[in-house]
């Protein structure tokens, strides 16, 4: 064998050993790591959110807040009255405008536009003409019957004085006299709407 190659063999396996130790070296091997900073939250479930410092955080979605829908009946000197729902905290005004606005007869004057809604409201909207009687009525002095309104023969006006009578019930009331006259002022809780809670308002201010 030539001393040329006896040289190259031996380079050769110099080669392969140094290239042996190094492979089997720890951390030898090339592997993959993510060594760089993570920029993105993590979204659990529950809409808590982790971000990169471990900390919990809020998700900004849930804090909308959910608002209570109210049914408000509004009638009168409005355009379209009817039951109409409105969200829990709106007013008078907001009622209105949902009825189409006020009828030129409307006594705007007579009525609390800014009185937040309650659910299961009634709005009664005075014409001016409604409104100018019972000024006459509540500057009036005392006349027959201790100034009392006799519910079987009050106007619809002088029904509609009566707290907790709105139109509707007022001309319940007017309906239901047609077929039968009033023997005693509870059997005004007969009428169609008109239950304890409106008679213990009147009880006192009502007489037949």
């Amino acid at each position: 064998m030539g001393k040329k190659n006896i040289i190259i063999i031996t380079s050769c396996i110099v080669f392969i050993v140094i290239s042996g130790i190094i492979y089997l070296q720890p951390g030898g091997s090339k592997s993959t790591s993510f060594t760089g900073d993570i920029s993105e939250d993590i979204i659990q479930d529950e809409g808590t959110i982790i971000n990169k410092n471990g900390q919990e955080t809020e998700e900004e979605n849930n804090k909308t807040d959910t608002t209570e829908e109210i049914a408000v009946y509004i009638c009168g000197a409005v355009k379209h009255p009817g039951v109409y729902s409105l969200l829990s905290g709106q007013r008078i005004c907001d009622a209105v405008q949902a009825a189409g606005g006020f009828k030129k007869s409307a006594d705007r004057s007579a009525i609390n536009l800014a009185k937040v809604l309650a659910d299961g409201e009634q709005v009664v909207v005075l014409s001016k003409k409604q409104a100018a009687s019972n000024n006459k009525n509540n500057n009036s002095q005392p006349q027959k019957d201790g100034g009392l309104v006799n519910i079987n023969t009050a106007s619809k006006e002088e029904l509609m004085s009566l707290p907790g009578i709105g139109e509707s019930k007022a001309d319940a009331v007017m309906d239901y006299r047609l077929s039968c006259s009033f023997k005693s002022i509870e059997d005004i809780k007969n009428v169609t709407g008109i239950k304890d809670g409106v008679f213990n308002q009147i009880k006192d201010q009502i007489t037949v």
